[in-house]
C-alpha cells in the first residue's frame, strides 16, 4: 500500500481519536452540570407568602441602604457634543414597539422585507463543466455501486481497478470521493492486491450518520428565507425555530443581529432544512414568521449586509416648526456623530463599561463585586426579590455560600450562576468568571472600548470641528473593505448564542477570533499635508483602543494615553494572559450620513394606534386605519432612513430631537406623556449642575459637503415656545407613502398580536 494513498484512512483515524476525546471532555463536563443542578434541585421550596414579596416597604433596612437607585445620563457615557445648532424639540420613541422597524439591506442594495410565504422546492441547476469533469473519473457503474453500498450497506465495500492510472489521478480520485460524501463518513484506500492497484471505498462505522434531508443532500446546497419578527433579539427568534425543529442554533447564519424592541425582516441561511419544515415551525408563532425562499451554495456570513433600513415613528412631537425642519435638513445633508448609542453599555444599574475595565485591568474581584452589585428598587423588584438579598449578603460579607444560600426562584440567573461558581471555584476567580457566557463577558470589555471611543471623538469633533486635519486616520485608497469589518464582527461575537459550557471554553479559540479579527482589519494611513485635500470629515477614523492598532499622529493619540492612564491603564494591558479579555482594537468613521431619507408629519388622536404598517399587515392585507386625522390632538413624526451596519439609529434621533436616547430617560418621558421638552442651546449650556452640551461649528468646505441649515432665528433659539406644527409639508420636503395598519382585533389567533403600550419596567 503506498503511503500518498493511505492518507484518508490515517485522516479518519486521527479524526474517530479526537472525537474521542472531546466525548470525554464532553462526559466531564457534562457531570459537573448535572451535579450544580442537583445542588439546585434539593434546596427546599419555598411558601408563598399572603402579601406580596418584594414590596421596599418589606425589605430590611440593611437592604433598602444597599439599594440606591442611580441616575444615568448620556454624558456619563461620553456623548456630549451635536452637528447642527439651535435647539430640538420633545417626542417619544418606542411607545409602541411596532414605531421602530428595521430592514435588512442585502450586499446588492436590496432592503429585506417578508412579502411571499409560499412553498418551493429544490430544483437541482443542470451539471456545470467541472462537475461533469469530476463525474468522469468513474464509470457510471461505479457511482451507482457506491450509492447503493451507502443507501443499502450493500456492498460493504466498492473495489476499482486504479491500476492503469497515475499516482496523481489516484489522488484526484480520492480527494473527489471524500469531497462528493464527505457527510457521509466515506474513506477510501489504494492497495497492491495480485499484481493490480485495487482502490477500495467504504463507509466507516461507529459514527452517528447526521441527519440530512433528501432533498437538500449536498452540503453546499442552503435554504435562505427572511425571518420577521416582533419584539424579539434574532438570537431569541433563531433560537426558538432551532428548539423546535431539534437543532442548535450555530446552524441558523445570520449577517448580523437585528434591535429587539421592534419590528424587524432579515436573512437567514441553514443546512438541511427544507423551506415547508421552516414555515410549519413557527405558523402559529404570533412574534415570528418566515417567508421568500429561495435556495444558495453560500450561507450568510457576518457582515454580508450593506447597512439598514429604518422606518420610526416619533410620538407627541413638540417643538418649533422651521427648527424641527432645519433639524431634519441637517440630519439629510451632514449626517451625525457616529457615537454609540446608550444600548451599548446595557440597561443595568451597573453601566457594562464600569465592569469591562476591570476585567482589563485583572482585577476579578472587582469585576465580580460590580456584576453583583444590589440594584435599585423599581417595578421588576417583586420578582428577584431573593436575587437582590444575595447581593446583598454577598457585598456585605463576600460569602458566596451564604449568598447562594439565599436564592430560591433566580436560580437561572447570571448572578445566582456565579455565585453557584464562586462557590464551587473557591479563590479561583477567573474560573467563576469564565462560566459566565462568553459574548456576555466580551460586552463588558467591548463598553469599555466605546465608552473610550465616545469620550474622545467628543474632544475631537469639539476642538477641530468637522474637519480633517493632518495626523488624522483614513482607510487606505487600496485596502480591501471586502471582508468582515472587525468592528462589526465584533459587536455581533457579543450576541452569538453560546452552544456549549463556556466553563471549558478554551483560551486558543478566543486566540484564534482575536487572529481573525485583526486579518481582516483594514489598513489606515495618515492624513498630511499632500493628501489633505483628498478627505472629509467623513472618511476620518478614530481607534477603539487595542495592543496592534495604530493611534493619530496628532494631539489625539495623547487624549488616548491621558484616559488610560487616569484609569491605570496603557494600550499593552490590552493584551493579556487571560485570551479572552485580549483586545487587539478596531476603527470606527467619526461621522455618519444616512441615505435616502424621508419625513412626514401625521396627526392622530388614539396613542394606541398603528401609524406604520409591518411587513405582516402587509402580507395579510390588513385595512389600515386613516394615515391622518386632520384634528388628532397629537402629532407623530414618521422618519425613513439607511445607515450603515454598525451606525445606531438612536444618535440619528439624538441629533434632530437634541434628547437624551437612553432607555431611562425615554422611559421617564412616556410617562410623563412626552412634555419634557429639552432646553435650547443656550439655556443648557448655563444650567446650574448639569454638564455642558455643546454644538460643533461646522467647517466643510463649499465643494464636498453641504452644511446644515442655521436656526430659525436668534429668537426661536433662546426660547422654549412650543407652536403647533402645520399639516402643509414643504413642498420641497421629502415624503414617505401613508404608512398606517389597523389594530390586531381583526387579526386572527395565527396572526401577529398588537403589542401593549410601554411600561416603566419595559427595555428599549
Amino acid at each position: 500500500m503506498e503511503v500518498d494513498d493511505c492518507e484518508s484512512v490515517s485522516e479518519a483515524k486521527g479524526q474517530t481519536l479526537k472525537k474521542k476525546i472531546d466525548v470525554l471532555g464532553a462526559m466531564a463536563k457534562y457531570n459537573l452540570k448535572k451535579q450544580q443542578e442537583r445542588e439546585l434541585s434539593m434546596r427546599p421550596a419555598t411558601k408563598q407568602q399572603n402579601s406580596p414579596r418584594g414590596t421596599p416597604e418589606k425589605l430590611p433596612d440593611k437592604v433598602k441602604q444597599e439599594c440606591v437607585k442611580t441616575e444615568r445620563k448620556e454624558t456619563d457615557i461620553g456623548i456630549s457634543e451635536y452637528v447642527s445648532k439651535g435647539p430640538g424639540f420633545s417626542a417619544i420613541l418606542k411607545q409602541r414597539y411596532s414605531d421602530f422597524q428595521v430592514h435588512e439591506i442585502d450586499m446588492n442594495g436590496t432592503v429585506i422585507h417578508l412579502t411571499d410565504q409560499s412553498i418551493v422546492e429544490y430544483v437541482a441547476p443542470p451539471p456545470s463543466v467541472e462537475l461533469a469533469e469530476q463525474q468522469s473519473v468513474l464509470t457510471t457503474e461505479q457511482w451507482k455501486n457506491i450509492e447503493d453500498m451507502l443507501k443499502n450497506g450493500d456492498p460493504k465495500q466498492v473495489e476499482i481497478d486504479v491500476t492503469e492510472k497515475s499516482k496523481e489521478e489516484r489522488q484526484n480520485i480520492h480527494k473527489i470521493v471524500r469531497a462528493r460524501y464527505k457527510d457521509e463518513n466515506v474513506a477510501s484506500n489504494s492497495a497492491p492486491v495480485d499484481g493490480k492497484t485495487i482502490m477500495k471505498i467504504f463507509k466507516i462505522e461507529g459514527r452517528k450518520e447526521r441527519r440530512r434531508n433528501d432533498q437538500l443532500r449536498m452540503r453546499s446546497i442552503y435554504t435562505q428565507f427572511v425571518l420577521y419578527k416582533e419584539n424579539l433579539s434574532t438570537m431569541e427568534a433563531v433560537g426558538t425555530i432551532a428548539r423546535i425543529l431539534k437543532m442548535k442554533s450555530a446552524y441558523f447564519m445570520t449577517a448580523g443581529t437585528k434591535d429587539k424592541r421592534a419590528i424587524t425582516s432579515q436573512l437567514v441561511t441553514v443546512n438541511y432544512v427544507e423551506p415547508l419544515r421552516l414555515f410549519n415551525s413557527v405558523k402559529n408563532n404570533t412574534k415570528i414568521a418566515v417567508g421568500n425562499f429561495t435556495f444558495t451554495d453560500k450561507p450568510l456570513q457576518l457582515g454580508n449586509l450593506k447597512g439598514n433600513r429604518f422606518v420610526i415613528v416619533l410620538r407627541n412631537v413638540l417643538g418649533d416648526e422651521s427648527q424641527i425642519l432645519a433639524n431634519l435638513e441637517s440630519l439629510k445633508e451632514v449626517g451625525f456623530i457616529n457615537y454609540y448609542g446608550s444600548q451599548r453599555f446595557g440597561t443595568r444599574h451597573v453601566p457594562t463599561h464600569f465592569i469591562g475595565k476591570q476585567l482589563i485591568l485583572g482585577r476579578w474581584q472587582e469585576a465580580i463585586n460590580l456584576i453583583l452589585e444590589p440594584p435599585e428598587i423599581n417595578g421588576k423588584f417583586q420578582r428577584d426579590y431573593d436575587l437582590t438579598l444575595a447581593r446583598v449578603e454577598y457585598k456585605s460579607s463576600k460569602d458566596a455560600h451564604k449568598a447562594f444560600g439565599k436564592i430560591k426562584k433566580s436560580i437561572h440567573t447570571i448572578e445566582a450562576q456565579l455565585l453557584l461558581n464562586l462557590k464551587t471555584h473557591g479563590k479561583d476567580l477567573v474560573g467563576a468568571l469564565n462560566t459566565i457566557p462568553r459574548n456576555l463577558r466580551l460586552t463588558y470589555i467591548h463598553a469599555y472600548q466605546s465608552f473610550l471611543w465616545n469620550t474622545v471623538v467628543s474632544k475631537r469633533l469639539s476642538t477641530f470641528g468637522l474637519k480633517p486635519i493632518v495626523g488624522d486616520l483614513v482607510y487606505a485608497p487600496d485596502s480591501n473593505d471586502d471582508g468582515v469589518d472587525p468592528e462589526m464582527e465584533m459587536e455581533n461575537e457579543e450576541h452569538m448564542e453560546a452552544e456549549t459550557d463556556q466553563s471549558n471554553e478554551k483560551d486558543g479559540d478566543d486566540e484564534k477570533s482575536n487572529r481573525k479579527a485583526q486579518r481582516n482589519q483594514r489598513k489606515v494611513i495618515f492624513i498630511d499635508e499632500n493628501n489633505i485635500h483628498n478627505y472629509t470629515i467623513y472618511d476620518v477614523l478614530l481607534p477603539l483602543p487595542g495592543f496592534d492598532i495604530t493611534y493619530p499622529a496628532n494631539e489625539v493619540a495623547k487624549w488616548y494615553t491621558e484616559l488610560l492612564q487616569a484609569d491605570g491603564l496603557s494600550e499593552m494591558d490590552f493584551k493579556q494572559s487571560t485570551k479572552t479579555y485580549n483586545l487587539g482594537g478596531a476603527y470606527r468613521l467619526v461621522m455618519s450620513k444616512p441615505s435616502d431619507v424621508k419625513w412626514k408629519f401625521v396627526r392622530y388622536a388614539d396613542p394606541t394606534l398603528t401609524l406604520i404598517p409591518s411587513d405582516w399587515d402587509r402580507l395579510q392585507k390588513t385595512q389600515p386605519p386613516p394615515a391622518d386625522v386632520k384634528d388628532g390632538a397629537y402629532l407623530g413624526l414618521i422618519l425613513e432612513f439607511n445607515l450603515p451596519a454598525s451606525a445606531y439609529a438612536t444618535m440619528a434621533l439624538r441629533e434632530i430631537t437634541k434628547m437624551d436616547m437612553s432607555s431611562e430617560f425615554q422611559t421617564s418621558l412616556n410617562e410623563a406623556g412626552g412634555t419634557k421638552l429639552p432646553a435650547p442651546a443656550a439655556a443648557s449650556e448655563t444650567a446650574a449642575n448639569e454638564p455642558e452640551v455643546k454644538r460643533i461649528k461646522l467647517e466643510l468646505d463649499d465643494n464636498k459637503e453641504p452644511t446644515a441649515p442655521e436656526a430659525a432665528s436668534e429668537t426661536a433659539a433662546n426660547q422654549c415656545e412650543v407652536k403647533p406644527i402645520k399639516m402643509e409639508p414643504d413642498s420641497n420636503q421629502n415624503s414617505v407613502a401613508p404608512a398606517a395598519s389597523e389594530s390586531s382585533e381583526n387579526h386572527d389567533a395565527e396572526q401577529i398580536k398588537q403589542e401593549p403600550s410601554i411600561t416603566s419596567d419595559e427595555k428599549f
